[in-house]
């Protein structure tokens, strides 16, 4: 068979794979996701959970502000993901496997980044999991993944599963763990991060490694800390050749009914990018308090992550937010996305409030600066070399409604307006007015559907 014909045949075995898996899932959700049969006493261990989840979502955006925009101004985008879980193979061994399949209709032009909206049926997660809830004299409980699996290092601003984003961000490797009673932990791992194909099968390749640890101290009630150390050289990437450590640390009270909280997350990177040597930081500080009633919570924050003060010379100054993500604290991303966490500056306020158990609501504003005028709004493909368009990219105002009319339906809308700056009026090639609506509605059904 010629090379071109056993692409040829690979491409409709893998349509019909994709095909057959969702319509297993479909079936197996019609047959009994919504009747679950109720206990009065604790289930017994399983040997196997079969579990599913499906966001449908649409999006409308007015009114683009990227440069001679190229992107689709709707879409109706479509996330399934089907899940086994084996906790107990052998003794203390288990295994989890995730398949997802990511795509997308209804779009009005083609997307400029597939890879963070498409993503036809694979797995985001495959490993096996040795682990221990007795270990220490029955003071700590530890393990270790083998395989394919998703990761939330921290408050997830460097490495993140992702929640709002179309795709998922997945590693090849190992991961383990040490957890203490006390809810102290260490946890470090070591990868190959996974390139999305949007239309092929992901994999991951050896000259990308991404490999850290953090340990999380949770000893004081109003005292919490962090400290993290995190490597990712990509020596065969041509584009864009990192080889970035970052090194920072969280301080940090959870939130409590009638007390207040806060975070602080300071960050230095270091190491070469494109050949250029890189110096980098960021700086992330939050104060808030939850009211007795009401579950009610408001918030004051206020980012810095610094830019390249000069994008013509041999020094890198702009932070990497490496796999982070950041839907949860500045703006919604889909086709939106406005803000990343690189050259920007800013304040920002929110507050939540959950009136009735089944109804959450969100509201959240954030006025934003470039860190340096020279460098780039990242994701726009606005710059000005020169800095003359100056630095203020505009006020940021969000609301959020989420309702839960079931144990196993969510339904989430969220309108986002972005009310454009200076910058954007001055800076070559921008859509300087009128202002950007983003609207987006769409519900998540996610329930069992086999145990035993």
């Amino acid at each position: 068979m010629t090379g071109s014909g056993a692409d040829n045949t690979f491409a409709r075995w893998r349509a019909r794979g994709a095909r057959a898996g969702l319509a297993i899932v479909v079936a197996l959700a019609a047959g009994g996701a919504w009747a679950q049969p109720a206990t009065a006493t604790p289930p017994a261990p399983r040997r196997i959970v079969v579990s599913f989840e499906q966001r449908t979502r649409v999006e409308t955006l007015t009114h683009p502000f990227r440069f001679e925009e190229l992107g689709p101004t709707r879409v109706l985008a479509f996330r399934t993901r089907l899940h086994v879980a084996l906790p107990k193979i052998v003794g203390p061994l288990g295994a989890f496997v995730e398949l997802q399949d990511s795509r997308s209709g209804w779009n009005d032009r083609p997307f400029v980044v597939p890879a963070r909206h498409v993503n036809h049926l694979d797995f985001t997660q495959a490993h096996l999991r040795l682990g221990s809830d007795d270990l220490l004299g029955s003071r700590a409980s530890g393990g270790l993944l083998l395989g394919r699996f998703s990761l939330d290092v921290g408050r997830r601003r460097l490495a993140a599963r992702n929640g709002m984003r179309n795709t998922t961000n997945a590693f090849d490797g190992a991961y383990g763990w040490l957890a203490a009673r006390n809810g102290s932990s260490l946890r470090s791992f070591v990868s190959r991060p996974v390139r999305l194909e949007p239309y092929d099968l992901d994999r991951s390749r050896a000259d990308r490694l991404f490999w850290g640890a953090w340990l999380t101290a949770q000893r004081w009630r109003l005292v919490q800390g962090e400290l993290y150390a995190l490597r990712l050289d990509e020596s065969g990437d041509t584009v864009t050749q990192r080889r970035v450590t970052t090194l920072g640390g969280r301080l940090f009270k959870g939130t409590g009914r009638g007390e207040p909280d806060y975070e602080v997350d300071l960050a230095w990177q270091g190491g070469t990018r494109q050949g250029r040597a890189h110096r980098a930081f960021f700086a992330h500080l939050e104060a808030g308090f939850t009211f007795q009633r009401g579950r009610a919570r408001v918030a004051a924050l206020y980012d810095h992550v610094s830019g390249d003060a000069d994008p013509q010379d041999d020094r890198s100054g702009r932070f990497d937010t490496l796999f982070g993500a950041r839907r949860f604290e500045y703006a919604p991303t889909g086709i939106y996305g406005p803000f990343f966490r690189g050259n920007i500056q800013g304040p920002g306020a929110r507050m939540f409030v959950a009136p009735w158990p089944p109804i959450e609501l969100m509201v959240a504003h954030r006025a934003l600066w470039l860190a340096e005028a020279r460098d780039a709004w990242l994701g726009s493909g606005l710059q000005d070399e020169a800095g003359g368009s100056g630095r203020f990219l505009g006020h940021h105002l969000e609301a959020v409604v989420l309702w839960r009319p079931r144990r196993w339906l969510v339904v989430q809308a969220t309108w986002a307006h972005f009310f454009k700056g200076s910058y954007l009026e001055q800076v070559s090639g921008s859509p300087a007015s009128p202002d950007s609506d983003y609207f987006t509605v769409g519900f998540v059904v996610r329930d069992t559907l086999f145990a035993r």
